[in-house]
């Protein structure tokens, strides 16, 4: 089968400014600035801070805090900085979309994911999938924290974990998340599986924190090797995330969550077998078939 062709990176001055975002971790109403300019460059560079804001439909403090955000004082010193690149640009490299041939920063999103899942198949191969899973394999109850963004995940894993093992308990509320490692712990769990993607909540770390205070062993799935908890984790798992557009996409996430319940349910083939059995008996009383 073959693989589409990516989407070309962009040239000059969308190059630049592709680059800049890429290095901050945007906020998602920063990040529509990023796209706004992106898709209005050249003449862009010679708007004002207001005029962006409503092409963007923005605040025009936003417009602000994104020059911030890429280590400007203020709109003025960063369209300044643009002005310069995009006055620099060879003419003959073409590097600026026709106003009808905006750069795609959504099929580019799609590259951005492929590259992380990329990233991830170089990853899972070594033993710290293998550390995980021993730890994870053993504990009873199953924990599964994860709040705010890390949600969704949570209970998607937690969703198909109770299909194939006994006790998982899925923590996504971050005013209970304490109460719930305390009560996992007190159940006789060993281990506790940890799912935190940017933004960080602090509920989070509080939980994490106390789970290795009370001994137990953690599993941690981050975007980055790099997060300032990574101390608090017996295993430090990686997905990329992708950060193209205006909220972060976890494609990577989803399947190392996945690839991860895959193992732990193989671990012990003979149980999985008979709860998936179990489970199956009951799908025609729910499964819509057309008759």
């Amino acid at each position: 089968m073959n693989r589409p062709e990516p989407v070309p990176e962009p040239e000059g001055p969308q190059a630049w400014l592709l680059a800049r975002g890429r290095e901050q971790r945007l906020s998602p109403t920063q990040r529509r600035v990023l796209q706004c300019l992106l898709d209005a460059l050249p003449g862009v560079a010679f708007l004002s801070a207001a005029e962006v804001a409503e092409q963007a439909g923005v605040s025009q403090p936003t417009v602000t805090r994104f020059a911030h955000a890429l280590g400007h004082r203020g709109w003025s010193e960063f369209r300044a900085a643009l002005r310069d690149v995009v006055l620099a640009a060879p003419a003959a490299a073409g590097p600026v979309p026709a106003p009808d041939e905006p750069f795609d920063h959504r099929v580019a999103a799609l590259d951005d994911e492929r590259a992380n899942l990329e990233t991830l198949r170089r990853s899972v191969g070594g033993g710290g999938l293998d550390a995980a899973v021993a730890l994870l394999a053993g504990t009873r109850p199953f924990g599964v924290l994860g709040l705010r963004a890390s949600a969704a995940l949570a209970e998607h894993l937690g969703y198909f974990a109770r299909r194939v093992l006994p006790g998982v308990r899925v923590l996504t509320d971050g005013s209970t998340a304490e109460d719930g490692v305390l009560q996992l712990h007190a159940d006789g769990a060993t281990a506790l599986l940890v799912l935190t993607l940017p933004r960080y909540p602090a509920a989070t770390v509080r939980a994490l924190r106390q789970a290795r205070a009370l001994g137990l062993a953690t599993v941690v799935v981050a975007d980055t090797p790099l997060v300032p908890f990574a101390a608090d984790a017996d295993v430090l798992l990686v997905a990329p995330v992708g950060r193209g557009l205006v909220f972060d996409s976890h494609a990577a996430a989803v399947v190392l969550a996945m690839s991860l319940l895959d193992a732990v349910a193989a671990s012990d083939p003979q149980r999985t077998q008979a709860r998936l059995e179990a489970h199956e008996a009951l799908v025609e009383s729910w499964e819509h078939v057309e008759r």
